[in-house]
């Protein structure tokens, strides 16, 4: 048993996705799906199984080995730092996390830049939610978080990155779907289909309702984009989300978007996060440059 397979596995359960843990290890979907059954016949034991819409979810035996495995790639990692850092070139482990809607969207092509210019760095990106990014760079686990709508925390510095465009997002079938643009008059009173309460996004989307007077009515909550555009394509509701994550979807005319009369208020604000006081390695600091290169 290697330690890519491991890794593997981690993000196969941290994205809920064969798709993604493949995209993320840069591997075909079937390597994914050779490794996972390998891992399971020498385990003797099912790690997977397939929950609601398709989303991927580890059984008992598989959330036991998954919190084992995490602790050794982790600790490997780790390792592998100890070793290869050295304090005069951008050298040793990287170890960044993001949460699902920033990371397929808006930072992958940067993961590739950075994996082609600074081979010798051991870049681990993690795709997971917010809270746990969060957690994991107080506690040291992480180095970097990239995510949407960062909070404030004493014990994170938040470097500003971008912001997004927000829009109005439909199925074809949708009585708004062809307008170019929106009103908040368009919107009063419609069936939404949103993230959950508790996820930064939503926050902020729902201020960004209040604040311009628009009442909605919550019909489904998902803690996972993925799933979300699937209920809208199947549905009548309507959602808010970042113009990034829609985009292969409305090229394919599966989804329909439009945009705000007003744009400039409707954007979600992403940024990094780092544990406050931490000197940073030579890694980060070119992740962050690469990233954010004016400042």
């Amino acid at each position: 048993m290697n330690i890519n397979v491991m890794k593997t596995f981690c993000d196969l359960v941290d994205t809920g996705s064969f798709s993604r843990a493949a995209e993320s290890n840069y591997v075909s979907q079937s390597a994914v799906s050779q490794q996972l059954a390998k891992l399971e016949g020498d385990l003797s034991v099912q790690l997977i199984t397939r929950g609601g819409g398709g989303l991927v979810v580890p059984t008992d035996s598989g959330k036991a080995f998954y919190d084992g495995a995490r602790e050794i790639v982790r600790r490997y990692e780790q390792l592998l730092g100890e070793v290869k850092s050295v304090t005069d070139s951008v050298r040793g482990v990287l170890r960044v996390g993001t949460i699902y809607s920033i990371g397929f969207y808006l930072l992958d092509p940067f993961v590739r830049k950075f994996f082609q210019e600074h081979p010798d760095v051991n870049l681990h990106v993690s795709y997971t939610g917010w809270n746990r990014i969060v957690a994991s760079i107080i506690s040291g686990e992480m180095d970097l978080g990239v995510v949407a709508c960062p909070e404030k925390n004493r014990s994170l510095e938040i470097i500003p990155l971008v912001d997004e465009q927000l829009v109005v997002v439909c199925s074809p079938s949708h009585r708004l779907a062809g307008k170019k643009t929106v009103t908040n008059e368009d919107l009063e009173g419609a069936g939404f289909v949103a993230f959950e309460a508790n996820i930064p996004t939503r926050q902020h989307i729902d201020k960004l309702l209040k604040k311009a007077h628009i009442n909605v009515e919550i019909k489904m909550e998902f803690d996972n984009i993925e799933l979300l555009k699937r209920a809208i394509m199947v549905g009548d509701g309507l959602s808010i989300l970042p113009l990034d994550n829609i985009v292969q979807e409305t090229q394919r005319g599966d989804l329909c978007f439009m945009k705000f009369s007003d744009p400039k208020n409707w954007v979600r604000p992403v940024g990094a996060c780092r544990r406050r006081g931490r000197q940073p390695s030579p890694a980060e600091k070119m992740f962050l440059e690469l990233l954010n290169p004016k400042k």
